[in-house]
């Protein structure tokens, strides 16, 4: 690839990581509970884009276009999987519900572990981030790309998501804006996690349809 194709696969890689949607919601909802939460969140989400950057290298959104029922089978994993985050979250909004008013419980690695699972699965619950990902990447592909070129492109992918949404982790938890939006926090939880069960439910509908 030239220097001039690099930069034009960058920039619609930019416009498309950027793009509203679950990624960017869950990763504003874990920030605005801390920067570490942000971070590990964002860090989840960009494992998971890197796992659907190699398949779309490796060829598996050809093998979805000539294969549905396995796009079937995906997007009803990962709506079930979506589905999941939410109850989780619901779950856990049940339980805190009368400590709101308490001291901050500490921030322990199981907790940060359990951020990065929240931003892998929210990412890997879209199948269809292989198909779209590989119809950004097919104009920009020759069939001489080397194995060494392709580890590249992902890697400078994988830095430009992981600048965004790190970016994005450390903007929604500055104390400013925590400030402000801290007193409903529970709330935007509360929210977020029944949208998640709700489109998680409406994926797994859309695909038996």
């Amino acid at each position: 690839m030239t220097a001039g194709a690099v930069g034009a696969l960058v920039g619609v890689w930019a416009l498309a990581v950027v793009s509203p949607g679950p990624d960017l919601v869950v990763v504003l909802q874990r920030a605005l509970a801390g920067r570490r939460h942000g971070l590990a969140t964002a860090a989840g989400v960009v494992v998971g884009i890197t796992v659907w950057l190699v398949a779309a290298f490796a060829g598996l959104a050809a093998v979805l276009r000539v294969q549905p029922g396995l796009m079937t089978v995906l997007q009803v994993a990962g709506g079930l999987l979506l589905a999941a985050v939410g109850a989780l979250g619901l779950r856990a909004w049940w339980r805190t519900r009368g400590q709101r008013q308490g001291p901050a419980a500490p921030i322990g690695a199981a907790r940060i572990g359990g951020d990065l699972a929240r931003g892998l699965a929210t990412n890997l619950s879209n199948p269809k981030a292989v198909a779209f990902f590989g119809a950004v990447l097919a104009p920009f592909l020759t069939t001489d790309l080397g194995v060494g070129a392709a580890v590249s492109l992902v890697a400078v992918m994988v830095a430009v998501a992981l600048a965004w949404f790190g970016a994005l982790a450390v903007a929604a938890s500055h104390p400013a804006v925590h400030a402000r939006i801290g007193r409903v926090l529970p709330w935007v939880d509360l929210a977020v996690s029944a949208a998640f069960v709700a489109v998680g439910v409406a994926f797994v509908i859309v695909a038996l349809a």
